[in-house]
């Protein structure tokens, strides 16, 4: 959990390189590759953090550390769509993709346990938050802040796009859980 700071750092210190790169492709695309990789690298650090652990006690999607990133392609390329729908109705700052992203993290992981952490400990259960927000916040912040000076112009999300973003992260919340990983886990099932 803790190497998605230095993956910031370092996106932060590169982010020109990182820019031009970008540039070969449609402002969309850019965006959504630059996610779905930041989001990929954010699962291989869960994969690092977790491979000691007994397969049962670990927190990844599936135990197989490589069946896990398919897993991973597979999520995070969902998530990064959502975000790429969103932003092109919407002008998503840079600092509202964390934000929204960091509160979808603390209230899906782990099934609501981060959520539940928070009530019987707050001090424990807020540091989780804040690192549990920090992972699913910052690979799309960093996505759109490698991207945000290509987006066509778009009206500053208010009231109504944070709800319908609430709305459409628990839809992708819902149709991950029950159509897609529930299909890979047929292709790929748990030992």
């Amino acid at each position: 959990m803790g190497f998605v700071f230095p993956m910031a750092a370092a996106v932060y210190r590169l982010r020109e390189p990182l820019r031009r790169g970008l540039n070969r492709w449609s402002t969309g695309l850019a965006f959504w590759l630059a996610g779905g990789i930041g989001g990929l690298l954010t699962e291989a650090f869960a994969i690092g953090g977790n491979v000691a652990k007994p397969p049962a006690e670990r927190i990844l999607m599936h135990p197989h550390p490589a069946v896990d990133l398919v897993f991973g392609i597979f999520y995070y390329g969902l998530f990064m769509g959502l975000w790429l729908i969103l932003r092109r109705r919407w002008g998503f700052s840079v600092k509202n993709v964390f934000l929204v992203s960091g509160l979808f993290g603390i209230a899906t992981e782990q099934g609501g346990a981060i959520v539940k952490g928070m009530a019987t400990d707050p001090v424990l259960g807020s540091l989780t938050a804040f690192l549990v927000s920090s992972v699913y916040g910052i690979f799309p912040a960093q996505a759109m802040g490698l991207t945000q000076n290509r987006w066509p112009p778009a009206p500053r999300p208010g009231f109504q796009a944070h709800a319908v973003a609430a709305f459409g992260f628990f839809v992708f919340w819902a149709f991950y859980g029950l159509v897609v990983h529930r299909g890979l886990l047929l292709v790929f099932p748990k030992p």
